[in-house]
């Protein structure tokens, strides 16, 4: 509800109020032929009209004094509209078919645009897909390419250290073969060559112990009585080693002392050289190896003592 109209409700709701009130405590101030009507407001605001009807029998005297309501201005009417001319019908017809003809034209326009836009649009979107495409295409073959290449490396790579641990195994194998082979060769060598210098140690020995049993008979028996036993088996040994030892005339006059350890039975268990010519020295420990077993004298006595010599050798 409009709040003016609202307010013009309760206005005349309540002079309505009054009215009837007065009128039932007879307290009247006009005649009772007069009538008195209460401007009411309508609801588009506009005054209500009130007018006050004369009662002939109210006396002069009885009438209130109460000054009429001026009446509000009204508002001011607004100016008619110059009437336009009419327009011939077939005018107006024609003019609204060529606003139609424009309207479609331009909506033709825009539809045109509108396709070709999305023309556009869709060749676009077609020609980024076929770029994305191709670019996903050009990256797997790179990658495929890169996964080959690298594979083939490794397999060149694998191949070569296979081939490089193969020769390195042969080479190896080859010369641990022939080590070995050396090495049995050698031994072989060794073992035929010791054979031989022990056999022919052995029969110079018993060669060597003949002749100088036979020697030692006769320059034992030249000698006679002048050489005691102990002598006689020291000369035996000096001269034994003196015929086994090979020397040159750089040693001439030069001597050298052995120590030699004999067992019961005449082998030599060790020896040490006490001093002397380094050359003369060397002679006699090669020949002392040679000789390797020299005669002991059968006194037990004599045969103990002979256990430990220490023997001068002379050039």
């Amino acid at each position: 509800m409009d709040p003016a109209f609202k307010k013009a409700l309760q206005i005349s709701a309540s002079l309505h109020l009054a009215l009837l009130l007065a009128l039932f405590v007879n307290f009247s101030f006009f005649d009772k032929n007069e009538v008195i009507v209460v401007p009411l407001y309508s609801a588009s605001n506009a005054p209500l009209q009130a007018s006050m009807v004369e009662n002939p029998n109210l006396k002069e005297a009885d009438k209130p004094t109460r000054k009429k309501p001026e009446p509000k201005p009204e508002p001011p009417k607004p100016e008619p509209k110059p009437e336009e001319p009419e327009e011939d019908p077939q005018e107006e017809l024609q003019k609204l078919e060529e606003e139609r003809k424009v309207q479609e034209q331009k909506e033709i326009q825009v539809k045109k645009k509108q396709e070709e836009a999305k023309k556009k649009k869709q060749e676009a979107d077609l020609a980024l897909k076929k770029k994305k495409e191709k670019e996903k295409l050009d990256k797997q073959k790179k990658e495929e390419e890169r996964k080959k290449a690298e594979a083939e490396k490794k397999k060149k790579e694998e191949l070569a250290k296979k081939k490089k641990e193969e020769e390195l195994k042969k080479k190896k194998d080859a010369e641990a073969k022939k080590k070995a082979e050396a090495l049995k060769k050698k031994k072989a060598e060794d073992k035929k060559r010791k054979q031989e210098l022990d056999k022919a140690a052995e029969e110079m020995m018993l060669e060597d112990e003949l002749a100088e049993e036979a020697d030692e008979a006769r320059r034992a028996a030249r000698q006679g009585q002048l050489l005691t036993e102990k002598q006689r088996y020291v000369a035996m040994i000096v001269e034994r080693v003196r015929q086994s030892w090979f020397t040159d005339d750089t040693m001439n006059g030069k001597e050298c002392v052995i120590e030699l350890k004999l067992a019961s039975n005449g082998f030599v268990t060790s020896l040490n050289v006490v001093g002397g010519d380094a050359g003369v020295c060397n002679a006699a420990v090669n020949a002392i190896n040679r000789v390797g077993r020299f005669p002991m004298p059968e006194d037990p006595d004599l045969n103990q003592e002979f256990r430990e010599l220490k023997l001068p050798f002379k050039k």
